[in-house]
């Protein structure tokens, strides 16, 4: 299983055009998941996200994201700095790359509108004394040979460019007779490697000098938090349903769903006072079948604020369960998330005033 795995790898990040991770946890890596997420929370903002993917299989897929956000609502703006480091397999096909994100908030009285943008910095790289050829083995004696295979470039740099739109709004859903208000709504699209959905434009990223791009993925994505019912004496608590779902697809025509990698997620989250469980469904196709590689998705967390210093601690905690396809030999996928924020950090625009001014970006989400 090594050498197949070691050789699939070696294909995908070396040679033929890779796809990016997918987080179960979408919200709680909103930078990732849209740029014009950056800075929701007054402020500043630290945020860690661990994913650990397949390790059974010669290691699987560890990623590993850090982000550092800042609000300025005196100019209606987030700024963010993120770092993210890939490693795929036992040869450690390592991509490593530095954002800076802007997003801007257009605010009216019930909805806002957020347009953000990235820009990123990425450098991959292999190490080739942890690759197996099979021209290197002996069907008694195994690795006893040299490979033919000429290695290619250890380490390549390339740029890439990210947008991203999202709507958020508060309105009022009606389910059967019954009118649930103040639900807090939000809709998104976001488009990564955008400079490659042009194809001579994108920056390559191959360690073979084959001029191959990441390809343009899209990502759509919604939900919205529905409070169901009022408990407690004199403090109503709320208990509230957060149905969520992301559509991704990625390829080098972006819009060719036959023959691009598409992923599904939709779920949902049940709330009370900050503690939170959550059941999704991820699959390959619109259509799920027995020979897709398909997932249940299980994740709980809290969402912890100090009501003198309004500074908020949120960690989240998730499992994917193989149900189809590869099955659950692989090992799964983890997710850690932690996030804190400090709602009273000094602000750079502004002066005095900044931060204590009207706040348009003011937000509704337990994530």
């Amino acid at each position: 299983m090594r050498l197949y795995f070691t050789f699939f790898l070696l294909c995908v990040g070396l040679s033929v055009q890779a796809q990016d991770p997918s987080f179960s946890q979408f919200y709680a890596n909103r930078i990732y998941l849209n740029p014009a997420l950056a800075a929701l929370d007054p402020g500043i903002t630290l945020s860690g996200n661990y994913r650990s993917q397949w390790r059974n299989v010669d290691n699987g897929f560890q990623t590993y994201v850090a982000t550092f956000e800042i609000q300025e609502p005196f100019i209606r703006s987030g700024f963010g700095l993120s770092v993210y480091q890939d490693i795929q397999g036992l040869p450690a096909l390592t991509t490593s790359g530095v954002g800076l994100t802007y997003a801007y908030t257009i605010p009216m009285e019930r909805h806002s509108v957020h347009i953000g943008m990235q820009a990123n910095w990425f450098q991959k790289t292999v190490d080739y004394d942890k690759i197996i050829f099979s021209d290197e083995l002996d069907p008694v004696y195994g690795d006893i040979y040299s490979t033919n295979f000429e290695s290619g470039l250890d380490r390549s740099t390339f740029t890439d460019f990210n947008i991203g739109a999202v709507w958020r709004f508060k309105g009022a859903i009606n389910l059967g007779k019954k009118r649930y208000r103040d639900t807090h709504n939000s809709i998104g699209i976001s488009l990564n490697h955008a400079t490659n959905v042009f194809n001579s434009v994108g920056a390559d990223e191959s360690l073979l000098n084959l001029e191959t791009k990441t390809p343009p993925r899209m990502t759509i994505h919604g939900g919205s938090i529905i409070p169901l019912a009022f408990v407690g004496g004199s403090k109503k608590k709320t208990i509230s349903i957060s149905p969520n779902f992301k559509y991704d697809i990625q390829g080098v025509d972006l819009f060719n769903t036959k023959e691009n990698l598409q992923v599904f997620t939709y779920g949902f989250y049940l709330l009370y006072e900050g503690i939170y469980m959550g059941a999704m469904y991820q699959h390959k196709f619109l259509v799920s079948a027995p020979k897709h590689t398909n997932a249940f998705i299980f994740s709980f967390g809290a969402h912890i604020e100090n009501e003198k210093s309004k500074n908020k601690f949120f960690i989240g905690f998730s499992y994917d369960a193989n149900t189809t396809g590869l099955g659950t030999t692989a090992g799964g996928v983890y997710e850690l998330a932690v996030r804190w924020t400090f709602a009273k950090a000094p602000n750079i625009f502004g002066g005095k005033n900044g931060r204590s001014s009207k706040k348009p970006m003011d937000c509704y989400h337990f994530f």
